[in-house]
């Protein structure tokens, strides 16, 4: 063996502890540092031994939407496949090939909330970035706006629409699209807003009558047509007309047409207020009458006698504000339309529409108590109060006159001491509704006609054909 064969045999033997000797020697210069590193460094890198996670170092850790994978941050194609796409192998060669996302984004958890009379709050949610849009209208045109988001985002997604109608029906959708624009829409979706609370009270009941009796009293009255109309209550007082629903003594409550009022004072007058009121709890206006039991007693016969002279009650000086009012003061409406008067005095209105009669509040002074309209009609009377509405802007009353005919016109206008200041009268005409009839057609000039006759015509022809169809097959058999 050669002197350079010993040597290098002899080199590969020793150099494993030559090498060992080395980093012995090198480990025991070494500094073992104690205590806790801070947990977040910005390096970009995801260190999980240093307690580096995605909730308290983002800025090293998670997902970033960038368009760039970065597995130091611990990106993948699962916790974050906007930056990282899924890779699956190219069939028949090595390596992997990145697969273009064609899914579009899932929107669901659609919800509906925070309606109001003229607002309404949509939410959904989608299970990736996406940026989305919302179309909404009155139709499934959506030609009222369309409300655009400004960036991408993951989640809960949520919008407001404002200016709306109350209780009116809306059509929307929405429309998401992620960063490969892979577009997803929701079917056709509705929301109707609040209606408006009702405000508007039912008419007064109508004929309202009083039949005295011994100790009773008899009322009946027919209801008001309103479709919403509920019951009607009875109020009782010994001293004057009750002007609410809450004076006097509550006699009756029903949607009946009659009542009878019993264990009363022969020889006292008793004043009664009807109200009628609807489902939503808005009340007339109130129809008021009066009636006084007696005894039936046949009276005795007595001498004439001749009755002293009159007394003159004393004069009482008017408001300035009553004195100066006449009938022009008050309107009278009728299907939304103001009616005109007539010769000053005379109105003219169809039969079974409800009419209102007002006046403004400040025409009458504070001192008043309230306002009385009586019709009469073969020798009744029928009265009704007018109230002050909830504005405080008029005093009205709304009734139905169903029979045609003329109505002379009271309106009394009385003080806190029911003393009445002024009387104003006119007249109500209610005309008959005539439904005009069509005028009639000659049969040759009558487009029905002339169709039925070609049905008959064809009908004859058919059967025709057939019968010689038929006696031809006969004939050749």
């Amino acid at each position: 063996m050669s002197f350079y064969k010993f040597l290098v045999i002899i080199c590969i033997f020793f150099t494993p502890f030559f090498v060992l000797a080395v980093s012995d020697s090198t480990n025991v210069d070494l500094k073992v540092e104690t205590g806790i590193a801070p947990v977040c460094n910005g390096n970009g890198i995801c260190e999980p031994a240093r307690g580096e996670t995605e909730t308290n170092c983002s800025a090293d850790c998670g997902c970033n939407n960038n368009g760039i994978c970065e597995p130091a941050r611990l990106e993948n194609s699962t916790n974050c496949p906007n930056d990282c796409p899924t890779l699956v192998p190219t069939p028949g060669v090595g390596g992997a090939v990145f697969i273009t996302d064609t899914t579009p984004p899932l929107i669901y958890n659609l919800f509906i909330k925070e309606i109001t009379l003229n607002s309404v709050t949509i939410s959904w949610r989608v299970d990736e970035q996406a940026i989305c849009q919302l179309f909404w209208g009155r139709t499934q045109e959506y030609k009222e706006e369309i409300i655009s988001e400004d960036a991408f985002s993951r989640g809960e997604h949520s919008t407001k629409i404002t200016h709306l109608l109350p209780g009116t029906s809306y059509h929307f959708k929405v429309v998401c699209k992620d960063t490969n624009y892979n577009e997803s829409e929701t079917t056709d979706q509705m929301f109707t807003t609040l209606t408006l609370p009702d405000t508007v009270p039912p008419s007064n009941i109508s004929n309202f009558e009083a039949i005295p009796g011994d100790k009773k009293i008899a009322l009946k009255w027919q209801s008001p047509p309103d479709s919403d109309f509920k019951e009607v209550k009875i109020f009782r007082s010994t001293k004057f007309y009750p002007t609410s629903p809450w004076e006097g003594r509550l006699v009756y409550v029903g949607s009946g047409n009659f009542f009878e009022d019993i264990n009363l004072t022969n020889g006292i007058t008793y004043y009664y207020t009807a109200f009628s009121y609807d489902r939503a709890g808005n009340y007339s206006s109130g129809a008021v009458v009066a009636g006084t039991p007696q005894a039936i007693v046949v009276p005795p016969v007595k001498p004439p006698v001749k009755p002293p002279p009159p007394v003159k009650p004393p004069v009482v000086p008017l408001p300035p504000e009553v004195e100066k009012l006449n009938l022009e003061d008050f309107d009278f409406w009728q299907e939304e339309k103001k009616l005109p008067l007539i010769e000053e005095k005379k109105i003219k209105l169809k039969e079974k529409e409800p009419l209102t009669v007002s006046i403004d509040y400040e025409k009458v002074p504070e001192v008043l108590k309230t306002i009385m309209v009586t019709l009469e009609k073969d020798n009744k009377y029928f009265s009704f109060l007018l109230r002050i509405n909830r504005e405080k802007t008029k005093y009205l009353a709304t009734l139905v006159l169903p029979q045609p005919g003329i109505y002379p016109l009271t309106i009394y206008i009385l003080d806190f001491k029911n003393q009445t200041l002024k009387t104003i009268t006119g007249e109500l005409i209610v005309e008959k509704t005539i439904i005009e009839a069509l005028p009639e057609v000659p049969w040759y000039k009558n487009f029905k006609t002339w169709i039925y006759i070609l049905i008959l015509v064809g009908a004859a022809v058919t059967v025709y054909i057939l019968r010689r169809r038929h006696r031809k097959e006969t004939y050749k058999s």
